[in-house]
């Protein structure tokens, strides 16, 4: 199955006293569907994975794939972690809860500097959910880890069968373009910057990861509209107002913004776990108003 559409990188509901608050996924999963996304990305960088235990983080996947069952979301579990054992229980803890994908970004302390380092890794984890297409999740802001990815899928054609595709979330365009252009009936590449999502559709991506698709799928549904309909006017308008959206939820941090705004929809996912901070009630109050002045609440 080929993964299309926007996928938003999904939060992980916590309850006031930091445990999962699991009610939260099904009003998550409504919320996906009425925007028209085409799936969820589970427990990646906006779902806080390293800061979850294996057994949250398992438990997070077998609910999701109650959820999913029986809608058009595809359902995609990360699973990287610095344990292999713990990312191989998770991979198959996926499998069993009825995944359609894998993905697993690269371990961040001890951390390959090749493909070769970087293969048999992630052989290993898909090794645990055979049956399950993998991921490769690129993100070198944050893992530090810098590797072709040109060169991942040309060795992967023959090294590692199972390697699906990439969330590539990595600004180099120009590697993107070579990325689609390996074996496009076989790897299927998405992306994972919102605010250059017109660029990516331009050059030919169907597919994208993000954590504002959570807000404001909707925008981002008119973005591809717009790409396709040759409207480079409203394209441009309209990236430029995602770009002012995430440069808002910067300001306070990213990733708390991200989250706690979603209450502003309906869907309280809660805080954010330590060493990330929570937003403070004026931090909360001016994000809200900025939103609004942006007319960003127009496209919730």
């Amino acid at each position: 199955m080929t993964i299309s559409g926007l996928i938003p990188a999904v939060h992980t509901p916590l309850n006031a006293s930091g445990e999962l608050n699991l009610e939260i996924v099904e009003q998550q999963a409504q919320r996906c569907v009425e925007t028209e996304c085409g799936g969820v990305y589970v427990a990646g960088t906006t779902g806080e994975c390293h800061s979850l235990s294996p057994d949250e983080r398992l438990t997070l996947f077998q609910r999701w794939g109650e959820v999913v069952k029986g809608t058009d979301l595809s359902l995609i579990c990360h699973v990287g972690d610095n344990s292999m054992p713990v990312a191989k229980a998770l991979a198959a803890a996926s499998q069993a809860a009825g995944a359609d994908a894998i993905a697993s970004m690269a371990p961040c302390f001890f951390r390959p500097d090749s493909i070769d380092g970087l293969l048999p890794y992630l052989k290993e984890i898909s090794s645990a959910a055979p049956e399950t297409p993998f991921y490769f999740y690129d993100i070198p802001v944050m893992t530090h880890v810098e590797v072709s990815m040109i060169e991942l899928l040309e060795r992967a054609k023959t090294e590692f069968p199972n390697l699906a595709g990439l969330k590539f979330t990595n600004g180099n365009l120009m590697d993107l373009q070579t990325l689609l252009r390996v074996d496009p009936e076989r790897y299927n590449i998405l992306f994972g910057f919102d605010e250059m999502l017109s660029a990516a559709w331009l050059y030919g991506v169907r597919g994208a990861v993000g954590s504002t698709y959570n807000h404001f799928a909707k925008l981002y549904n008119a973005i591809v509209a717009a790409v396709e309909a040759g409207d480079n006017s409203r394209v441009q308008k309209m990236q430029n107002l995602s770009v002012e959206i995430i440069r808002a939820f910067q300001k306070p941090g990213f990733a708390a913004a991200s989250k706690e705004a979603m209450a502003f929809f309906g869907v309280d996912c809660g805080t954010v776990r330590s060493p990330l901070q929570p937003l403070s009630d004026p931090q909360r109050t001016e994000l809200r108003q900025t939103l609004e002045s942006l007319g960003a609440m127009d496209w919730a």
